[in-house]
């Protein structure tokens, strides 16, 4: 993209007055809720905006669980005037989400987030520039400096920070807590995002991980053997014991995702009924395979109340 979104934030709402930042969101599951109906994502609150790179058709197909980040008035569509913010940074409206309520369920939404710069940051112009590119501001954003996001979005397969300031900086110098998009900040726009529920890319051996899941469907003898079930799908075992010493070495190297739907090949991680954790493997779109007395399909494992979230397994297997 060409041109900075100046136009866009405003529609979006994200002006905000010089007197402060609101806060980084809070690293915790967010709740997901069915949709009743398959419904496009927006990265504005606007039900007219054309399909392109404010809004991407079918994101989300009917009765898939949408995680909810955080809930935002708007204008009013399909009967209610709510705009419910998916954990893939994208806007729909509340009313074809089944929350059970015709109230908000979820924080309200508060942007831009402020976060620490890791270095000295020049500010871009466009998303993807080299730091002295043709229009950057030179140690824009000092190290340490807050740095207030407004919106994520990914120039050639990495996210960059659209800020408050209309500048640009590259996600990996900015402190967010996660590799990857965070929850509760919106998309910029619809590069990289395609239909099905899922911001995040899926793992290039998902394909083959997902494969040998499928053909042990059914299958009675992996009972209370959930990691080694994920492992042996990647071709390898003896990673870790349980799955929650998986677990703590992912949050302990901030891998685990919590606001988004987990992408095809993804680790699912719970604390479960035992000291061990539970873990299964991601097949996108909110649909996961798990072990138990037999091994199962499911889509209903983002509203488990110990669910943790989800992260990339190591790349080293």
């Amino acid at each position: 993209m060409k041109t900075t979104l100046k136009a866009a934030v405003a529609t979006i709402g994200l002006a905000v007055a010089s007197t402060g930042l609101a806060a980084a969101p809070a690293a915790q599951a967010a709740s997901t809720y069915p949709v009743t109906t398959t419904v496009d994502g927006r990265t504005v609150k606007d039900p007219d905006v054309a399909v392109g790179k404010q809004r991407i058709a079918d994101m989300y197909p009917a009765g898939t669980s949408v995680a909810l980040a955080c809930q935002d008035t708007g204008p009013d569509y399909g009967g209610s005037s709510i705009w419910d913010l998916t954990g893939d940074g994208l806007w729909i409206p509340d009313a074809y989400v089944k929350t059970g309520s015709t109230s908000m369920v979820a924080p309200h939404c508060t942007t831009p987030h402020a976060f620490p710069a890791k270095a000295d940051l020049n500010g871009r112009a466009h998303k993807g520039d080299a730091a002295d590119a043709a229009g950057s501001v030179a140690n824009k954003y000092p190290t340490g400096a807050a740095v207030p996001v407004a919106c994520q979005a990914t120039a050639s397969d990495e996210i960059w920070d659209f800020t408050a300031d209309n500048l640009w900086v590259p996600d990996e110098f900015v402190k967010t807590g996660t590799e990857g998009f965070v929850g509760g900040v919106p998309h910029c726009d619809t590069d990289g995002l395609k239909p099905g529920g899922s911001a995040s890319p899926a793992d290039p051996r998902a394909d083959s991980a997902i494969a040998f899941a499928k053909a042990r469907l059914g299958h009675t003898d992996w009972n209370n053997q959930c990691e080694l079930f994920v492992e042996r799908a990647f071709g390898t075992s003896g990673r870790f014991g349980t799955a929650t010493t998986h677990y703590q070495w992912q949050k302990n190297n901030g891998r685990i995702h919590t606001g988004s739907v987990a992408p095809a090949g993804a680790a699912v991680f719970f604390t479960s009924t035992t000291s061990a954790g539970h873990i299964m493997l991601a097949l996108g779109g909110g649909v996961a395979i798990s072990t138990g007395p037999s091994v199962y399909q499911t889509s209903t494992y983002a509203q488990r109340s110990d669910y943790l979230g989800w992260a990339y397994v190591p790349s080293g297997w």
